[in-house]
């Protein structure tokens, strides 16, 4: 249910027993909303499937190069400090001993369908988040906010028994979206935690305006200008005023502190861009690597624009250069964006249009050590013909044969010949930072998919 200024709600009447009464008496099941977020969730899932990792400080990387990123850090090497977002080099200097994986995305997307069958066993209405998180609404399947308390020890306890015993997680319960991610992320680390208007005050009021999901630096110095300095002065600040000031985000902001549901669970959805990139494991001597590269990262983001079947109406592409002065790494780039003049959904296009960018902004003698591309202002796909076709195409049934084949036996078990000399580490699979659409989780080895 998403509510707006002026609609009444029966959200701020919830109470840790669950039942909601209305102003009129009449008792109402409330509405009930668990979020899950597995811990530390790469490296966890290396140690549960090396039990000699377990215990040891571990990073999962992209890129065993010294100005690699650790995208995920076990529990032990946040105790050192190691956080996710760590540079190679500068966590081998906290901890010399430090175990660094290249990352696997094939398992962690296999973790996460054992973990989602489990969750679909409590209720169909699930938003996958991301590879580690989602959101499930209970309304309907517990009586109260104690019941999914209970429910979310018994998710807990089937995952470390049916998925993996060195698996954790935090959940938070709450009757909107919003307080039960907050409470998921304010919990300890394997617990839940459950949020209800009785005990806002207590684990909202004291908190700083950044720890609330959605609010950054930019925004908080702007709330600053109102004399907010902490989630407790947002919930009492006057609504009309954020109004006045901010508009819909302005009630947004106060609503989700208040306890008052504006977005619900969301199911399959369409995502907003679709994008690869990779930092180069070796030096390009020419324009060859790169442009196999390029073609690599195309391949993959036209494979799922055409999964999902979508076209997209804009294209961008960067890159970065190294500092010849400090050593090889980014230092500067360019890069740009375009808006075709007719939808694009084949690889061949995706590819000449980015490479199009490409080497009309690399500098003269310039060769990259970084390529990212995005396909944007995705739309469901329409098969009209072209009147005056641009330029050569692949055909549509040679495009669909292609993918059919390497959906069925493996990624590029079928390969253009412009990716002849690259290897298993140019260009590998990953999964990303950001957060992935929204999809059932038949669908998560698709989604899940950066």
């Amino acid at each position: 249910m998403t509510t707006t200024p002026g609609r009444s709600t029966s959200s701020p009447l919830l109470n840790s027993g669950g039942a909601a009464s209305s102003a009129s008496g009449v008792v109402k099941m409330p509405r009930v909303i668990l979020h899950i977020d597995m811990n530390s969730y790469f490296a966890t899932v290396e140690q549960q499937a090396n039990p000699f990792l377990r215990g040891k400080p571990v990073g999962v990387v992209a890129t065993m190069t010294p100005n690699g990123c650790i995208i995920a850090s076990s529990i032990e090497a946040k105790a050192k400090g190691i956080k996710t977002g760590f540079r190679i080099r500068d966590a081998r200097a906290i901890d010399p001993r430090i175990i660094l994986i290249p990352n696997d995305a094939a398992k962690y997307r296999t973790v996460t369908g054992g973990i989602m069958r489990i969750l679909k066993t409590y209720t169909e209405d699930i938003e996958l988040y991301s590879i580690d998180e989602a959101f499930l609404d209970l309304t309907g399947f517990v009586r109260s906010f104690d019941d999914a308390d209970a429910m979310s020890e018994e998710i807990r306890h089937r995952i470390t028994r049916e998925v993996g015993e060195w698996l954790k997680c935090s959940i938070g319960v709450a009757p909107t979206r919003w307080l039960a991610k907050f409470a998921s992320d304010t919990a300890p680390k394997g617990t839940t935690l459950v949020l209800h208007t009785g005990n806002l005050d207590r684990h909202l009021d004291p908190c700083r305006l950044t720890d609330a999901w959605g609010i950054a630096h930019a925004l908080e110095r702007r709330l600053n200008l109102l004399n907010l300095y902490s989630l407790g002065d947002l919930r009492r600040y006057p609504v009309e005023n954020l109004l006045t000031v901010f508009g819909i985000l302005g009630y947004e902001l106060w609503a989700n502190v208040n306890g008052i549901e504006f977005t619900s669970v969301q199911g399959q959805r369409l995502p907003k861009s679709i994008g690869h990139s990779h930092v180069f494991a070796k030096k390009a001597t020419s324009l060859e690597y790169p442009k196999a590269v390029l073609a690599k990262l195309c391949e993959k983001a036209g494979r799922r624009l055409r999964a999902l079947d979508l076209e997209a109406h804009g294209l961008w592409l960067g890159y970065g250069l190294p500092d010849r002065l400090r050593g090889w790494h980014e230092q500067r780039g360019g890069g740009g964006a375009i808006t075709p003049p007719s939808p694009i959904v084949d690889t061949r296009d995706i590819f000449t249009a980015a490479w199009n960018i490409l080497t009309g902004d690399l500098p003269r003698g310039a060769l990259p050590n970084y390529l990212a591309m995005t396909l944007f202002r995705l739309r469901p796909h329409v098969d009209q013909l072209e009147l005056w076709p641009r330029g050569k195409k692949d055909a549509p049934a040679l495009v669909e044969a292609l993918d059919a084949v390497n959906d069925k036996y493996g990624d590029f078990t079928v390969a253009r010949g412009s990716f002849w000399g690259l290897n298993e580490n140019d260009v590998p699979d990953r999964i990303g930072f950001r957060k992935t659409v929204g999809v059932d989780a038949d669908d998560i080895i698709l989604s899940a998919r950066t």
